[in-house]
């Protein structure tokens, strides 16, 4: 037993030494040792070293999370989700990669299959128990009934990111969980917020309150053409936010440069990039972005891996925001693959949303 004792502090180190690298060839080399490990029989014997190593097996496994089964995926997101959230993994990029290889016709119903492993977690927050509002009984604290609470509160449908800040701060729940547990939640439902598409009824009730109260600003007099040519404008404003414009091309990033050479000006993060070849700082812009890709990874096109290191190892993208870094990935899928990618012929930029 002290033989295995020391396997597993051994898998402990080398998980922790991954984490803060996110190495995929070493995440996965590692998870083949635990998948050896794991048929020791002695280990079978030993209840709290296989519950042990088979944390260790799971946050590895968010590592390569965009080569795995989605069947493996939808079962950390039910199994160990927030545990990867407590160790800092950085869970959305990890979805986001695995996201950009999804035909985007299949993201609702893709993300809607993550949704519903979320509500199944069952993974403790905090020590106390909880009454979900309309219930007159404690429940266990548990990710899934921290969601149902929130659900029965808020409704399932997509919500502005006040809302999880108003549930942590104003929840009779919420308000008794430990600072540090309290953040986890946070992060945790701002996720989930993030995987939802927002509902046609939400979209048509945008589009209505817009023009209601712009129509009630306006004295009968003032609304001519003049007025109408606006409200178009507004229209079209709504609608490219929800990702569905009507004055959008799509097209491959190097087909866009051609057509609009202003889109290698479009800017991705806040901070300027050092390039490798010369070490000049410059601004965070498509084209520097591509002339340090190219630089780090070679000419292109490149493999799904090949971009997913680059994602992971240089140090410009880990200056990102998970926003930036989703809208990076998916400007680097559509150079290599000519992903399609809608382009806002009135904005004359690229619509990420």
């Amino acid at each position: 037993m002290a033989n295995l004792t020391e396997e597993v502090a051994l898998v402990r180190e080398k998980t922790i030494e991954i984490l803060g690298t996110y190495f995929m060839d070493e995440a996965s080399s590692e998870l083949a040792k635990i998948k050896e490990l794991k048929k020791n029989p002695e280990l079978s014997q030993s209840p709290n070293l296989l519950q042990e190593i088979t944390i260790y097996e799971s946050l590895l496994k968010f590592v390569v999370f965009q080569t795995l089964s989605e069947v493996e995926q939808t079962n950390l997101f039910s199994d160990f989700l927030v545990k990867a959230f407590k160790v800092g993994l950085d869970v959305k990029n990890r979805f986001s990669i695995k996201m950009s290889l999804v035909d985007e016709v299949l993201w609702p119903e893709t993300t809607q299959l993550f949704v519903e492993a979320m509500l199944k977690n069952e993974e403790k927050i905090g020590k106390n128990k909880i009454i979900i509002i309309g219930e007159h009984v404690e429940s266990p604290p548990t990710f899934a009934n921290w969601l149902r609470d929130y659900n029965r509160i808020n409704g399932m449908d997509r919500h502005e990111k006040i809302i999880p800040y108003k549930y942590i701060n104003e929840n009779q729940n919420a308000i008794k969980l430990e600072k540090e547990d309290k953040f986890l939640l946070l992060k945790l439902l701002e996720f989930y917020e993030g995987l939802k598409f927002p509902s046609q009824k939400q979209i048509q009730d945008a589009l209505d309150q817009v023009l209601d109260q712009y129509a009630s600003s306006l004295s009968d007099d003032e609304l001519g053409l003049e007025a109408e040519n606006e409200k178009e404008v507004l229209i079209s404003e709504i609608k490219e936010d929800y990702s569905f414009s009507e004055n959008t091309v799509s097209e491959g990033l190097n087909s866009l440069l051609k057509k609009f050479p202003q889109v290698e000006e479009q800017i991705i993060g806040k901070y300027p990039i050092k390039l490798i070849n010369s070490g000049e700082s410059v601004r965070p812009s498509i084209g520097n972005w591509l002339s340090d890709y190219r630089t780090y990874a070679g000419v292109g096109p490149h493999e799904v891996n090949e971009r997913s290191d680059y994602l992971v190892r240089s140090r410009n993208v880990q200056n990102l925001s998970s926003a930036d870094r989703e809208k990076l990935g998916l400007t680097l899928r559509s150079y290599d693959e000519d992903y399609p990618l809608p382009f806002s012929r009135e904005r004359q930029v690229i619509l990420f949303k």
